[in-house]
């Protein structure tokens, strides 16, 4: 007996049946983890048809022919805010009358579902023809030798964006205007993750300076051999990096910069860990600076040394990915 079967027949054992415990629905509701409304459903269904199969043509799409699916699926497509119900009233207006259900199985059966939106920095001409230049260039670039670093700002309360919760209790999150925030600087290779530094200062010119000496450095050492010269420092675009003071010493210092096209966060692959980290983070509470600091350095701590190698590999797919999208966004 299937898992969908199982949990009908225990319902109606549960609260009808001779041998049964002869419970209450809200307790037999509790029992097997479901909502009252489905014991009732599939209690009354027992009493009527003596089983717990569903209704025949039960969850059927809506008869429609291809002509009017096509409209259907066009309408959505070129209004991606409208409701289903706004929907409904205007296919009604062009003489076709489906139900809403009925509208969401047609769109569902095309992969249009309501999802959050993508939200990117525009990228004007300038942007696309460096991405596209990059993407050729490096696509078949060995990636071995290089360090990916970046920075990230994370709060000690990460608002959940969707959660399950019923109408009658929704789930409420208490915000804050200024809440606890701690800023990150981490670096990985194809050898593993290095160093991670957390701060909580404005960052700088000289700070950053500070930073390639605390962290960067004693990384690619336990990496690489003792020149600086055998790895590669990928990082964007950002002044800090580009400033007067840094980048004489990294000439100074024989650190070879990787080039990086600007507004290119998909391209780089330490994107994932911060995405990573904050997703662990969702609904843990961290109600100090410390407690905060140190569940971030316990997720970093427990990065496998395959993900930074599957990081690294996916370079070469996300240049390809940059040339099919015609330089645009990519899903990485």
């Amino acid at each position: 007996m299937s898992a969908k079967y199982a949990s009908r027949y225990e319902a109606v054992f549960l609260c009808t049946h001779p041998k049964g415990p002869k419970m209450s629905q809200s307790a037999a509701a509790k029992y097997t983890r479901k909502s009252k409304a489905f014991v009732q459903k599939w209690i009354q269904r027992y009493k009527l048809a003596k089983n717990v199969d569903d209704l025949p043509q039960r969850g059927s799409i809506g008869k429609v022919d291809e002509k009017d699916e096509k409209r259907i699926v066009n309408l959505f497509s070129r209004n991606p805010a409208l409701t289903l119900r706004r929907g409904q009233a205007k296919l009604k207006s062009k003489g076709l009358d489906i139900s809403y259900e009925a509208i969401r199985t047609h769109l569902r059966a095309h992969d249009l579902k309501w999802r959050n939106t993508m939200k990117k920095p525009l990228l004007t001409e300038k942007h696309v023809t460096k991405r596209l230049a990059w993407a050729h260039e490096n696509i078949a670039e060995d990636f071995n030798n290089v360090i990916f670093t970046d920075e990230c700002s994370i709060w000690a309360r990460c608002i959940l964006t969707r959660a399950w919760s019923t109408s009658a209790n929704r789930l409420v999150q208490r915000t804050v205007k200024h809440g606890i925030k701690v800023h990150l600087w981490g670096c990985f290779s194809k050898q593993g993750f290095g160093t991670l530094h957390l701060f909580t200062y404005n960052l700088n010119a000289a700070k950053m300076l500070q930073i390639y000496k605390k962290a960067l450095l004693p990384s690619a050492k336990r990496w690489f051999i003792s020149k600086n010269e055998d790895w590669i420092l990928q990082e964007d675009n950002d002044p800090k990096h580009r400033s007067k003071l840094c980048t004489e010493w990294k000439n100074q210092s024989g650190i070879v910069t990787f080039n990086w096209p600007s507004q290119s966060p998909d391209a780089n692959p330490i994107e994932n860990v911060w995405a990573y980290i904050k997703q662990e983070l969702r609904g843990k509470r961290a109600h100090t600076l410390k407690q905060l600091s140190c569940e971030i350095r316990r997720i970093w701590r427990s990065l496998p040394l395959e993900y930074a190698v599957n990081l690294v590999e996916s370079m070469p797919r996300r240049c390809q990915a940059i040339i099919d999208a015609d330089c645009d966004w990519t899903h990485y």
